[in-house]
């Protein structure tokens, strides 16, 4: 009989591990993860802000600013100033009424009454650029004859009215068109804003939602006519560049125009 041939048996295998219920699996396909680490620590770092403000910004400070440098052409008297003409506070008086009228009514300010208050603003602001000229205009022209010369004091009180009056109206001009004006920022950060503020270009120097708000332009303005440029904060279109550079030559013309007067004026 042929041999069979011989089985040899298979070696033992070690039973494999039953799956843990418990352990962490890797997420299955097309599972919806998580946002990563960090993700959204710093959200719009063009404009700075994730949400809406809390509420409307007042009309308060902008016209208390506006009668603050306002009445100083009215209330300080006529022998210490030169200036400016009657009709100049006049029509700062009424544009103010008009903003207070409009600023007044329940609620937040209308978005249709934004023409109306970019219309007044330019107003002021021509008013007293016109003030700046006629006082540029009386410093170089020659005194007549049998006419006094203004004097140091009424020189300088009559610029730095102006150059106030210069930082409180470009200041409501800057908050009024800068990301559509206050009530269009508080719905929402615009794309491409009109200024870059240092909080809205670096993590962690103010709050996710932060927006600007009048003081912050009213310094915009400030910096603008005592340096002649911008400081912190940087202007981004076309119509902020050109306002701001209206508001250095008129602040440039009267201070280069007052100081050399005065200066010549004052005993050696």
């Amino acid at each position: 009989m042929a041999d069979e041939p011989s089985i040899e048996p298979e070696p033992d295998r070690e039973p494999e591990p039953e799956p843990d219920p418990g352990a962490r699996r890797g997420p299955e396909p097309g599972a919806r993860r998580g946002p990563e680490p960090g993700a959204g620590a710093r959200r719009g770092a063009g404009s700075g802000q994730t949400g809406p403000v809390a509420g409307p910004e007042s009309y308060r400070w902008p016209l208390a600013a506006l009668v603050a440098v306002i009445l100083p052409q009215v209330l300080v008297p006529a022998k210490m100033r030169e200036g400016p003409p009657v009709a100049v506070p006049v029509i700062e008086g009424v544009v103010v009424l008009i903003l207070l009228a409009v600023a007044a009514k329940p609620g937040p300010v209308p978005r249709a009454a934004r023409p109306l208050v970019l219309a007044l603003v330019a107003i002021l602001i021509a008013a007293n650029t016109g003030a700046a000229a006629h006082l540029v205009a009386l410093v170089l022209r020659s005194t007549p004859p049998g006419e006094t010369p203004p004097t140091v004091t009424q020189l300088l009180v009559t610029a730095v009215t102006l150059l106030a009056t210069n930082v409180v109206t470009f200041g409501l001009l800057y908050w009024q068109i800068d990301g559509g004006g206050p009530d269009a920022r508080r719905e929402g950060p615009r794309r491409y804003p009109d200024f870059q503020f240092p909080q809205t270009g670096t993590e962690g120097l103010a709050a996710a939602d932060w927006q600007p708000r009048f003081p912050d332009h009213l310094y915009v303005a400030f910096t603008n006519v005592v340096a002649f440029s911008p400081t912190d904060t940087l202007p981004l279109t076309h119509r902020v560049k050109g306002l701001m550079a209206v508001q250095s030559m008129i602040s440039l013309g009267v201070l280069a125009v007052v100081l050399s007067r005065v200066i010549n004026i004052l005993p050696s």
